[in-house]
C-alpha cells in the first residue's frame, strides 16, 4: 500500500488548491478591490447610490436618471441645456456591458429608498440581449448581483450561466477575475494601495461627476481605424448573434416599475458607426429586436428614440461608441423634446 502513496499525490494537491482557493472567499476580495475597468466601475456604482441617497439638494432640483452599458457613458449634467441646468441634477449609473436586468435592480434600489426621479433614461444595446455572450455572468453576477437579486433572477439564467456560477463558487478566483499583471505591477511599483477606491486613480476620476465618464470616447477616429474596428466588433458579436430571453423580462419590469411611480421614462438605441448599424439590418436585429422594445415601451407609456437614425452626428471613437461631442446636441433634443415638454404638461 505504501508503494502506491504516490495515487494520492493529486488528490492532495487538488485539495490543498481548493483550500488555498477559498481565500478568495474573503469579504476583502468582493466589497473593495479595484483593479481596473469593471470592477471599478461598479464598484463606483455602489459608492454613487450613497450620494444619491444623501444628496440634499434634491429638495430643489429635478432628478433625472441614466441607465445602460459604456454607450451612455457622457450622458451628463454638464450636456442638459444651460437654461435648465440649475433646475436638474442627473445622476448615470451605466456600467461596463451593462445588462437590462442591472438597470432594473438599480432602479428598483433607488426607488426603495424613496428617491422619486422625475426623469430616467434607459440605453439598451442588442449586444445586451445575446445571452450566449456571457455578460449575465461576468460583469452582472459577479459584481453587481447581491444574494436577494440573485434569487430573483436565478429562474431566468441559462444552463450555461448557472453553470458558470457555481464554478465560481467550487474555485472563487474565477469570481475575482484576478488580473496577475496588475497585482506584478502595482506590487513592484508598491501600489499595492489601489486597490482601494481611496487610492485608485482611475475612481476618483469617475467620482468627479455624477456617475458621467467623459474621457471614454473623446476622440474622433478616422474612417480606416473605425472601418477596422468594424470588421473586429462584427466578429465577436454580431455573426453568432442569438436574441435570447432573459433580459426583455426585465426590460418590461423596469417599465413596469417607472410608470408605477410615475417616472417619464426615455428607452435610447445609441448610435454606432454606419457599417457596424448594417449587421443589425443584416441579421433582423432591428426588425425584430427593436420592434419589441418599442412595443413594450409604448405599452407602458414611455418614449423610445433610435438614435441611429434620429441623430446626424458622424463623430465616432470606435465602431461602437460615438465622440462624447455628440451628445451636446443629443441632449438638448431630449430635454427639449422629451424630458421638460412632458414634465410641463403634468
Amino acid at each position: 500500500m505504501l508503494a502506491k502513496r504516490f495515487l494520492f499525490y493529486p488528490v492532495c494537491l487538488l485539495a490543498f488548491i481548493l483550500i488555498l482557493d477559498k481565500i478568495f472567499l474573503l469579504p476583502l476580495f468582493h466589497t473593495e478591490f479595484l483593479q481596473a475597468g469593471n470592477s471599478v466601475f461598479y464598484h463606483h456604482r455602489k459608492v454613487l447610490k450613497e450620494r444619491l441617497f444623501s444628496d440634499k439638494d434634491l429638495a430643489e432640483k429635478k432628478l433625472a436618471l441614466v441607465f445602460g452599458d459604456s454607450r451612455s457613458y457622457p450622458f451628463s449634467e454638464k450636456g442638459i441645456p444651460q437654461s435648465s441646468q440649475k433646475n436638474w441634477s442627473l445622476y448615470n449609473f451605466s456600467g461596463p456591458q451593462g445588462v437590462p436586468m442591472y438597470s432594473y435592480f438599480t432602479l428598483k434600489a433607488i426607488l426603495d429608498q424613496g428617491i422619486q426621479p422625475e426623469f430616467v433614461i434607459l440605453s439598451l444595446s442588442p449586444e445586451a440581449f445575446d445571452d450566449s455572450k456571457g455578460f449575465i455572468n461576468s460583469p452582472f453576477l459577479r459584481l453587481a448581483c447581491d444574494s436577494d437579486c440573485l434569487d430573483h433572477v436565478w429562474n431566468h439564467l441559462s444552463f450555461r450561466d448557472k453553470y458558470e456560477f457555481v464554478l465560481d463558487r467550487v474555485f472563487s478566483i474565477r469570481s475575482v477575475e484576478l488580473n496577475f499583471g496588475l497585482f506584478v505591477n502595482r506590487l513592484k511599483s508598491s501600489k499595492l494601495k489601489e486597490y482601494k477606491a481611496k487610492n485608485n486613480s482611475e475612481f476618483q476620476l469617475i467620482n468627479y461627476g455624477k456617475g458621467e465618464y467623459l474621457m471614454y470616447a473623446t476622440t474622433a477616429n478616422p474612417v480606416e481605424k473605425l472601418e477596422k474596428d468594424t470588421r473586429r466588433v462584427s466578429a465577436i458579436y454580431m455573426k453568432s448573434y442569438t436574441l435570447g430571453e432573459s433580459q426583455l423580462p426585465y426590460v418590461k419590469s423596469f417599465l413596469e416599475l417607472s410608470k408605477s411611480k410615475n417616472i417619464k421614462t426615455l428607452v435610447i438605441w445609441p448610435k454606432v458607426y454606419p457599417k457596424y448599424y448594417e449587421n443589425y439590418v443584416k441579421y433582423d436585429i432591428k426588425d425584430i429586436w427593436w420592434k419589441k422594445i418599442e412595443g413594450l415601451t409604448k405599452e407602458y407609456g414611455a418614449d423610445s428614440i433610435d438614435m441611429n437614425v434620429s441623430d446626424a452626428c458622424e463623430l465616432f471613437n470606435d465602431a461602437s461608441h460615438q465622440s462624447v461631442y455628440c451628445f451636446i446636441d443629443q441632449m438638448n433634443v431630449i430635454w427639449q423634446n422629451y424630458a421638460e415638454r412632458n414634465l410641463k404638461n403634468r
